[in-house]
Formats: structure tokens, sequence, C-alpha cells
């Protein structure tokens, strides 16, 4: 099949203007509809409309082997996304020009093709630290007890709370009993009196429970009370 001539190009344009289906148009110039979209699109910039073949010759890039190590750089040594990267290409101050092994200004590309120089290098994302859990244990026995109050659970249709203290150290179950209430002061202040020995720390969160009677019994008992930082359950 040959290819459409600029005004035949442009007759198509004129004819979908007029009303007439692009599919009718189509059949009428024996080309695709595809064909028809593309040129139709071509003539919506009036005053610009042209219907000539695009020169197939590609343009000399913008992006020089000196544009790239310029992003590499900024890249490198800033840790910058695209974005403000793209701005840097245009105009960096110049006191952080002085910190890069190369630097060219006065250039402008997108964001997606900073990001095609910033994938070749295997520079592009963000950088994803390896994290380990860090265990905060405590050096010996009884040194820091945890005590915390879970529930309510649902059992059978009845709520329950259960008082939980574990050594530190060991991780040894020191106290797990059930309530059919929320335990008070008093009550957990019962279950640690009936343990044979006690710590010299106590690590409890900032509830009801573990207000002022609280810490007057473990002053009395020799024990240093500690709160856990309010929505910040990594302490426990």
């Amino acid at each position: 099949m040959s290819r459409l001539k600029p005004n035949e190009r442009r007759q198509m344009a004129n004819m979908v203007r007029k009303g007439l289906s692009k599919k009718i148009v189509a059949e009428i110039f024996g080309v695709s509809r595809q064909t028809v979209w593309k040129w139709c699109k071509r003539a919506k910039h009036r005053g610009r409309e042209s219907f000539r073949d695009l020169p197939r010759r590609p343009k000399k890039g913008k992006i020089t082997a000196k544009v790239e190590g310029t992003i590499v750089a900024i890249r490198t040594t800033f840790g910058w996304g695209t974005a403000r990267i793209r701005q840097a290409l245009i105009n960096l101050p110049r006191f952080m020009r002085e910190k890069l092994s190369a630097c060219v200004q006065d250039v402008r590309l997108s964001r997606t093709a900073i990001n095609d120089v910033l994938k070749e290098y295997g520079l592009n994302g963000y950088g994803r630290e390896e994290k380990a859990w860090k265990f905060f244990r405590a050096k010996r026995p009884d040194e820091l007890w945890q005590l915390d109050v879970k529930g309510p659970f649902w059992l059978r249709g009845r709520k329950y709370w259960f008082p939980v203290c574990v050594d530190d150290h060991s991780r040894y179950l020191l106290l797990c009993e059930r309530f059919d209430h929320e335990p008070t002061t008093d009550e957990l202040m019962g279950l640690l009196e009936r343990l044979p020995r006690k710590p010299e720390k106590i690590l409890t969160d900032r509830g009801a429970q573990f207000q002022e009677r609280w810490k007057r019994w473990c002053r009395d008992n020799g024990v240093e009370p500690l709160f856990a930082h309010p929505y910040y359950p990594q302490d426990r």
C-alpha cells in the first residue's frame, strides 16, 4: 500500500471534522482507523498543523557524556531525586558545583530522562537499608521485669483479662493470672507480693493501674518503676 500524500491526509481530517465517522473515512482511503486517528490528532494544532512526514533522522541527544557524568555526580554527592537533579542541571549554586567532579549547567531534561540515566548506573530508586531487629535484654536475672495487662479476651461469651509478667533476661514467665474484670492496682500488687523475690526495675505502660499508688509500692519494695513511651510498643 502506497504512503498517503499530505493533501490526502488533510482531506481525511476535514472529512472527520464535517461529521463523517473515522471508520468510514478509513474505508474510503483504504487505511486503518489508527491512521485516521493519527492525522486527525495532528490536525488539532491549528496554525501549526502539518501533514508531512516527520524527519526520521534522530535529533542530536541532549544527554551527552558530560551530562551523564553530572547527573551521576549530583546523585552520588547529594543523594537527590530526579526533581532536584532536574533543577540542579539548570542552575546549581556555585558552592555546590565546587563539590562535584563533573558539572554541566543550563541543561533542561525531563525527570524520565534523568531516571533513565540513573537506571543505567543502578542509581535509581530509594536506597533500602538492611534493618535487623535489635533486642534490648537485661544482663542478669531480676534486673528488669516487664508487667502488662492483656485483654480483654472473649471466652464463652465472657470477657477476661490476663496480667502477665516476664523476666527480661531469661524471658521466664513469672506471672499469668486470669481475671473476669480489669485488675486493679491492689490486685496487681497482691500478685507480685506472692512472688519469692522482687526485681531491681519493673517496666509497665502508663495505664490507670500504674499511677501514684503503684509508684509508692515500688519505692517501698526497693523497685525502680519504668514506664514505656506512649504509642511506642517497641519498648516492651
